[in-house]
């Protein structure tokens, strides 16, 4: 009696592999762009909540200046750089932007006269935010 398997049954494991492997991958790609672009999603809200809160704390206008080129989100308070997000080197994302800055005034309102829409965009996901006059957040 033999303990050990065949090479036919070795050969025929592996082909059953890698028809399960061809088969999964491409949707594990898919995966993981959507949970890329979520996550810059998540990270560009919360740059936007604080530039509010410093916006309020500081009594002061603040920007969130949004550079599509680089992939990056900078949040600036008196001319100083209080928070940067290098997204695309961290994350893979994609920025596009309607407007390249969003402003918080002194009251944490927005400051400027017209809505925002963000894009984070990694593969065929993509995530919008929309950020009103007034400056609330959506999406």
């Amino acid at each position: 009696m033999s303990h050990g398997y065949s090479l036919i049954e070795l050969v025929i494991a592996l082909a059953l592999l890698g028809v399960i492997i061809g088969t999964l991958a491409p949707r594990a790609g898919a995966l993981a762009d959507r949970h890329a672009a979520r996550a810059g999603a998540a990270e560009l809200r919360a740059a936007l909540a604080a530039a509010r809160q410093a916006a309020l704390l500081q009594s002061a206008v603040v920007a969130v200046v949004v550079d599509s080129a680089r992939g990056t989100v900078t949040v600036v308070a008196h001319g100083d750089t209080v928070l940067v997000r290098p997204l695309r080197t961290e994350l893979g994302v994609q920025l596009g932007a309607t407007r390249d800055t969003v402003r918080y005034g002194p009251s944490g309102r927005g400051y400027g006269a017209s809505n925002t829409s963000l894009i984070v965009r990694r593969g065929n996901a993509a995530d919008t935010i929309i950020v009103s006059r007034l400056g609330r957040v959506r999406g």
